[in-house]
């Protein structure tokens, strides 16, 4: 292996298929205002990829972002569902009322077996009240008996 001389640092270097540095002032001089600012460039490059904190703050505004996509969408999502939700409450109301108002029609016709159903209905349900209550009771007394 070769040791690379001061002489060698000297010679002009030219990237592989760059045309040689010609022997016009004005091609040199574009040649180095371009190679500046190509150096420039990565340089710049390079501080950014340092500089930590700017980083991180472009980061925090990349996921500032893909939070504030996120709570769109759940917004937009959510209004559909309540929009769904408020018509098919709006149809079982309406359908609720027509039947509510065919079973008093019919009541009306035949109050008989409707009121005898309606009879059965209440008698279940208080029946069922005073079998809540009895329980309720008697684990109140037991309770009670057992904390003496």
């Amino acid at each position: 292996m070769r040791k690379t001389t001061d002489e060698d640092m000297l010679q002009p270097t030219t990237a592989p298929g760059a045309a040689p540095p010609a022997d016009d002032p004005d091609a040199i001089r574009a040649d180095i205002a371009e190679t500046r600012e190509q150096l420039g460039d990565t340089v710049e490059q390079l501080a950014g990829r340092v500089d930590v904190k700017s980083r991180a703050q472009h980061k925090v505004a990349e996921v500032k972002d893909q939070a504030v996509q996120v709570r769109q969408r759940t917004v937009a999502t959510a209004g559909q569902a309540a929009a769904t939700a408020k018509g098919r409450a709006r149809t079982a109301v309406v359908r609720g009322k027509d039947t509510a108002r065919q079973t008093a029609a019919k009541a009306r016709q035949r109050p008989g077996p409707y009121a005898a159903t309606a009879a059965g209905l209440a008698a279940a349900i208080g029946a069922g009240i005073a079998g809540v209550v009895l329980v309720r009771r008697r684990a109140a007394r037991s309770r009670r008996w057992w904390s003496r």
